[in-house]
């Protein structure tokens, strides 16, 4: 049989069965929210700012422009300040970050606006 099937060339007499073909499926996509954007505190001042005292800030800057509530906040190595937000203007509000890093205060303003109903630290 073996001269038979290789004189016909035909692949149905190999001994050997072929392995089956598997087709892996894609895993599935799973979304997380995006974290916060740091806003002002990525720029030049929070760059000054120990990772903790860093996170602090932008917790403080997040809830203060989601609520519309001034928020304070301190640091661990001394900084400490304030978000002071401004009234909704259409879908985004204003607001000012005060920081004192070292006793010298620092000021930067910044935009937060909605998406999907949760604010967003934009600037």
């Amino acid at each position: 049989m073996s001269l038979l099937c290789a004189a016909s060339g035909l692949s149905a007499c190999n001994s050997t069965p072929e392995p089956a073909h598997v087709v892996a499926e894609a895993p599935p996509v799973v979304t997380t929210p995006q974290p916060p954007a740091p806003g002002v505190i990525g720029g030049p001042i929070g760059q000054s700012l120990g990772e903790k005292d860093r996170a602090t800030a932008i917790a403080a800057q997040q809830e203060a422009v989601s609520t519309g509530a001034r928020k304070s906040w301190r640091g661990d190595k001394g900084a400490y300040g304030f978000v002071t937000p401004g009234s909704e203007n259409g879908a985004c509000r204003d607001y000012t970050h005060k920081i004192f890093i070292n006793g010298r205060p620092q000021e930067a303003k910044g935009q937060a606006c909605r998406e999907n109903g949760e604010w967003r630290v934009t600037s």
